[in-house]
């Protein structure tokens, strides 16, 4: 009992010693200061302008220019309606306000944070531990990585989700009312509705959500002040629903289905858990259906058997090499990319003209294997989630302790990635890009953009021409000019008069994979790349002739980093490669405060709005890296930085907030104020 008594003095002396703290004009300069160097940090560094990704980085683009166009999301095919609309209209924005999407990103994320500390200083109520969570938060390395310096909704994640924790904060428990409250409840279901459109699986936030509406109705219990909750919460709701609403009655004028994101309908839900209940052909882990499995498909469902020459061809060799690129499992489909493969060959059949075509074709294939699996033709065993393979308990205790301590070395992200990845796209792929995304800084891409000037000859007779053109890597002409000029030396050297406009200059702007293509009047071709003629002193023959290139001049589209440039990299990569020296200990100090606290001051603990709004941090880091392990464990690789970002944030909140919690609980004859609502 002494060293009991003993450690708690020590508690309650602990906040003596740190109740220094800074003036309020101090800790809004300071503010303001960081926020301006990082606006202009992170707007020159380079962003990663990905246009060859068409279920990711190209498609938020292309949906983003339909929007900012006023064209809805465009014409309707197999991506119109596969992600939701949340960060396309955040790009459709930033292109309306002429915003660089560089500065329009380094803008959300400091506006999201400030409201975030702002909102947890009114529980910390210590300008000092606010400023350390202020830098924790709008400094972390996760923001200025290579991880997420992309055009993709992890983007703006987390800072909606950071926003939405706020916001709830504010209207259930911060002492203002009227139409103040009722301002603040408009943007937390509006945020709440914009969080819900981005990604998919929002449902990981509801836990943290009902901690704090939960501990309000229990105080409002308490206080008998239930009656000031209920319009603030109504509010919410119904701004979160008509958004949804919304999105789909538009969806319903525009393409003829009332219909969200279409991987979360019903139908293709209903065909996918079909799929992944068969136990019949044996399964394989992380795979959906195996090649023995689909055999067996074929011969009961009709309509799957009409993709057979999709998932028997060699269009699925790229889903395919994605996974043993990843060192996941080879020669077969995880199920993570068959959900996009299975939609892929939908598509090549015809079948996505609508959106209510395509889902009365994923309800045939359901209907069709249910009835098989009920009628004994298959073996089946549903799954509880029906995009996940089968999957036994012994696997899953087999891969979870090590994919939790894989999670837990990536949340301390103690190595940051600094570099730069490059941009994929051709030139013609990333002008029309980047003319949309208003020309933030970028990182040139893998194969440089050049502009190529070939000084060369053709020789078969002087009565004969040949045609040239440019092919880009992905197979589509590029832009070129060709101007023949005299040869007067060659109708020496051939003794041919008829030989004086054999000369001739091409220049075109391409990489070095495009491909100059000869072809005579009889069609026959010959093809080298540009990287093969970029020294020049080449003969090529094609039908009997020669196309000799005398000379390849070359120059560079991307220009030099300039000097500020130069400079917000090496700060960046200061900050960033220095950062876990004040991460780490903070971390440490506010696990440490938040199970002393806990074990100490258990029955007053939830009194404490910091100790709340921590817990809700613990708890959301827990969820979201669980259900990213569970993807991991089952689908397909899924422990990335980019989907952990909301975790990041959440981390520091946590561990400043828990700090904070216990220092304000041992405070020597602590008054606990009742928390408004």
């Amino acid at each position: 009992m002494e060293g009991a008594g003993a450690s708690n003095s020590l508690i309650t002396r602990l906040p003596d010693v740190v109740r220094v703290d800074v003036p309020k004009p101090i800790f809004v300069g300071y503010m303001i200061v960081l926020v301006l160097v990082y606006v202009v940090v992170a707007t020159h560094t380079p962003l990663t302008v990905n246009t060859a990704y068409p279920h990711d980085d190209g498609l938020f683009m292309k949906l983003g220019r339909h929007l900012a166009d006023g064209e809805w999301l465009g014409p309707y095919n197999v991506y119109t309606l596969i992600k939701g609309p949340g960060y396309p209209s955040f790009l459709a924005v930033s292109q309306w306000l002429g915003l660089p999407v560089s500065l329009a990103h380094a803008l959300f994320h400091c506006f999201a944070i400030t409201v975030c500390v702002i909102v947890a200083h009114r529980f910390v109520r210590s300008f000092l531990l606010s400023g350390l969570l202020f830098t924790l938060l709008l400094w972390h390395p996760i923001s200025l990585s290579g991880l997420l310096l992309r055009v993709f909704r992890e983007e703006i994640y987390y800072g909606q989700v950071l926003l939405i924790l706020a916001s709830f904060a504010a209207i259930l428990f911060t002492p203002f009312g009227g139409s103040r409250r009722y301002l603040s409840s408009i943007l937390c279901g509006a945020v709440l509705g914009w969080f819900w459109l981005t990604r998919e699986e929002g449902i990981w936030i509801l836990p943290g959500i009902a901690i704090l509406v939960g501990v309000a109705i229990w105080n409002g219990f308490r206080t008998r002040r239930m009656g000031d909750l209920l319009a603030p919460l109504m509010i919410v709701v119904c701004i979160f629903v008509v958004m949804q609403v919304s999105f789909r009655a538009v969806n319903l004028w525009a393409y003829g289905k009332f219909v969200g994101v279409e991987v979360k309908d019903r139908n293709f839900e209903r065909a996918l858990g079909a799929i992944n209940s068969i136990r019949s052909g044996g399964n394989t882990p992380f795979v959906s259906v195996t090649r023995a499995t689909r055999e067996r498909v074929y011969a009961i469902s009709p309509t799957f058997a009409s993709l057979k020459g999709y998932f028997d061809s060699p269009s699925r060799i790229n889903w395919e090499k994605f996974s043993c690129d990843a060192h996941l499992i080879c020669d077969e489909i995880p199920a993570g990319w068959f959900i996009w493969a299975l939609r892929d060959a939908v598509a090549l059949k015809g079948h996505f003209t609508s959106p209510t075509a395509a889902s009365a074709f994923f309800k045939q294939i359901a209907d069709e294997i249910s009835a098989a699996c009920t009628q004994g033709q298959l073996e089946c065993s549903p799954q509880l989630i029906p995009e996940m393979p089968q999957t036994s308990l012994n696997q899953f205790a087999e891969r979870l302790p090590s994919r939790y301590i894989a999670a837990a070395h990536l949340l301390l992200l103690i190595n940051p990635p600094l570099q730069f990845n490059p941009s994929l796209g051709t030139e013609t792929q990333l002008a029309p890009a980047l003319r949309f995304l208003n020309y933030p800084v970028f990182s040139a891409p893998q194969d440089p953009v050049a502009k190529y000037r070939l000084s060369a000859w053709y020789y078969r007779t002087g009565r004969d021409w040949m045609a040239a053109s440019i092919k880009n890597p992905d197979g589509t002409l590029a832009q070129m000019q060709m101007h023949r000029n005299p040869s007067p030396d060659l109708q020496s050297g051939f003794k041919d008069p008829d030989a004086s406009q054999q000369r001739f200059v091409l220049e075109t702007t391409c990489v070095d994979r495009c491909v100059l293509q000869i072809e005579t009047p009889e069609g026959q071709k010959v093809e080298k790349t540009l990287g093969e003629v970029r020294n020049g002193a080449v003969n090529i023959g094609v039908g009997g002739g020669t196309v000799h290139i005398d000379s390849t001049e070359i120059s560079s589209d991307s220009s030099a980093p300039t000097k500020i440039e130069m400079f917000c990299n090496i700060l960046r990569m200061a900050i960033l490669s220095h950062y876990f020296w004040l991460s780490i200990p903070t971390l440490i100090a506010g696990m440490l405060s938040f199970l002393v606290a806990t074990v100490l001051y258990w029955r007053i603990v939830m009194l404490n709005m910091c100790y709340v709004m921590a817990l809700v941090s613990w708890l959301l880091v827990f969820v979201r890296t669980s259900l990213l392990i569970l993807i991991d464990a089952t689908s397909f690789p899924a422990l990335y930085g980019f989907y952990l970002a909301p975790a990041y944030f959440l981390l520091m909140s946590g561990a400043v907030l828990s700090s904070a919690a216990l220092l304000n609980l041992a405070r020597p004859a602590v008054e606990f104020r009742k928390m408004a609502v």
